[in-house]
């Protein structure tokens, strides 16, 4: 560090841009002043925790001189767009607000949850805040109209139609139980409901509720009026009467951390974006030019929710740097309610850090990951493998989501995987990130088996006892107090317990199987009640005659009886 003091106390007292580097020359972070000697000398008198970690990573300090102090802003946001340093702001997506998808360029299109609106020939609503209005709009839609939640190849072959069918919320094409030409007027007045047109489908459920309510059918009733809470507060949009584009910011910083959240008003409604880091001396006109460099994308006006000094640099950049005329004002009428609540969105992003979004910074993902899956193998020296995939979405388990697999008879754990792995992501939709139980080994074998099938994706393990992060590239260990080890020790537990549970299932219907298929009398159905009934060969032994008589008849389990006291002699 001496060396960098030297340094700063020799450089110009002018105006320009200084660069920390590392030791392997990559800027670290990059800063404007009007006098360069002065600014720099700062740094090695702060006691911020951020910059005394950023001088001690540091080992190089350059300087880039300029004529003006507009030009070293210039300057300085040109270089930070190119090196993306890992001190200053650096805008990274915060995909936690997820869209309804309709796969509308499908035969057959489906309703599921994006992060992003990106397939070709697909319709996107949203973003919806919070994230558990995507879920509940989701299974409405299906619920509503008999739209399908699957991932599956339609052709109609299906033998008879999945669980979704019978408790009303698929019309199964996948069995040919609707005509191409029937599911997609469904689909069309799906597409109609979420574009907010609900009026007639309102009346629908008014009327089915009370009609349950005049038959004394109560829960009925509460099932309907809760229904038309839902599609009431789902459909509920607030209108603006303005001209043009207005793009509305939040900014808030706290301790090193911050977010910007922005909502656009245009013709058609409103968008969302939601940005979060950590960084050196935060300027929210940094961020909010960042932003605009992102998405070439200008508006004619820019409503600041918060006090912003400096905006004129934003007027001047945006003239210079897109040739456009933007307004930079106080929001103004109807525009106050809205700017209030965009900056307490900020100031709500930037309390705590979620657990995702710890994630995605220790990991170095390109966003925040929404969908996370765990994979776990399960079995007894290579009897009845079997293998789990549990579901996080938003940091919550989704349980209708997690799936078993029955796999090969092998004790080989890196195989297994890698048949699993093969058999769900060649058709089921990627996740934002996979976790492995296990180390080195287990994560070489699902990466292998990805690209065997041209799959890519962030896949991560964690290997018990030291809890070390394996990825691609390096593994490391988080502090236990981390809540991104948290999270990540939940899924693999819960992966775990899920693949252990469905493992002795199997493993007592194999124990069951061979014994009672030995017995008189006792066939499939028989079988799977006394399953059903008994957790084991010792309690179904213990069983009284008459209990086991109910279950399989008198002669079946005096047989039974006979069978099991055999096998105990």
């Amino acid at each position: 560090m001496g060396k960098l003091k030297d340094k700063a106390l020799k450089a110009p007292s002018l105006p320009g841009v200084y660069i920390f580097k590392n030791q392997n020359g990559t800027p670290i972070y990059i800063g404007k002043a009007a006098k360069l000697r002065d600014r720099v000398r700062s740094y090695f008198s702060s006691r911020d925790p951020k910059t005394v970690r950023m001088l001690r990573e540091a080992s190089e300090l350059d300087f880039i001189t300029t004529e003006t102090e507009k030009d070293a802003f210039f300057l300085e946001n040109e270089l930070i767009r190119k090196h993306q340093p890992k001190y200053n702001i650096r805008l990274r997506d915060d995909k936690s607000y997820p869209y309804i998808e309709l796969s509308a360029g499908e035969s057959f299109p489906g309703v599921y949850i994006a992060r992003r609106a990106r397939r070709k020939g697909s319709l996107y609503f949203g973003p919806f805040v919070p994230a558990s209005w995507a879920r509940r709009i989701k299974d409405l839609v299906s619920f509503l109209f008999g739209i399908r939640q699957c991932r599956e190849r339609i052709d109609g072959r299906r033998d008879r139609p999945c669980l979704d069918y019978y408790i009303g919320r698929c019309a199964a094409p996948c069995a040919g139980m609707i005509s191409k030409e029937e599911y997609r007027k469904k689909v069309d007045n799906a597409i109609d409901f979420l574009k907010g047109n609900v009026k007639e489908i309102k009346e629908k459920i008014e009327m089915e509720m009370w009609k349950a309510a005049e038959d004394m059918n109560y829960e009925r009733a509460s099932f309907f009026r809760d229904l038309l809470l839902t599609i009431k507060e789902s459909s509920r949009k607030p209108t603006y009467h303005f001209s043009g584009t207005v793009d509305i910011f939040g900014f808030c910083h706290k301790e090193g951390r911050w977010a910007l959240r922005v909502e656009r008003l245009k013709e058609g409604g409103r968008e969302s974006k939601s940005y979060t880091g950590e960084g050196i001396e935060i300027d929210p006109v940094v961020a909010i030019i960042q932003f605009y460099e992102s998405t070439g994308d200008v508006p004619e006006r820019i409503v600041p929710a918060f006090t912003l000094i400096g905006w004129e640099r934003i007027k001047e950049y945006l003239k210079e740097k897109f040739s456009a005329e933007v307004a930079v004002e106080s929001p103004r009428g109807e525009e106050n309610e809205l700017a209030d609540l965009v900056q307490r969105e900020a100031e709500r992003m930037v309390s705590g850090l979620r657990p995702e979004e710890e994630l995605a910074e220790v990991l170095n993902l390109p966003a925040v990951p929404f969908r996370i899956e765990g994979m776990d193998i399960s079995h007894f020296s290579g009897r009845e493998v079997v293998g789990s995939v549990v579901v996080f979405e938003a940091g919550k388990p989704s349980k209708q989501d997690y799936r078993h697999y029955k796999l090969d008879e092998k004790n080989d754990d890196f195989s297994n995987l890698a048949l699993m792995v093969k058999r769900r992501y060649s058709k089921h939709p990627f996740p934002d990130l996979l976790l492995v139980d296990g180390g080195r080994g287990q994560l070489s074998a699902v990466l292998e088996a990805l690209t065997a099938i041209g799959a890519n994706f962030p896949v991560i393990s964690i290997a018990k006892g030291e809890e070390r992060i394996f990825t691609r590239d390096r593994d490391f260990v988080l502090p236990g107090e981390s809540s991104a080890l948290k999270l990540l020790q939940r899924i693999r537990d819960e992966a775990h317990h899920f693949a252990v549970t469905f493992h002795r299932k199997v493993r007592k219907r194999r124990e069951f199987g061979t014994i009672l298929e030995e017995v008189k009398g006792i066939g499939k159905k028989r079988m799977l009640a006394l399953l059903r009934k008994y957790r084991s060969i010792d309690e179904m032994r213990k069983a009284p005659l008459e209990e086991l008589a109910s279950l399989i008849g008198k002669p079946a389990a005096m047989a039974l009886k006979e069978k099991l006291n055999e096998d105990r002699n």
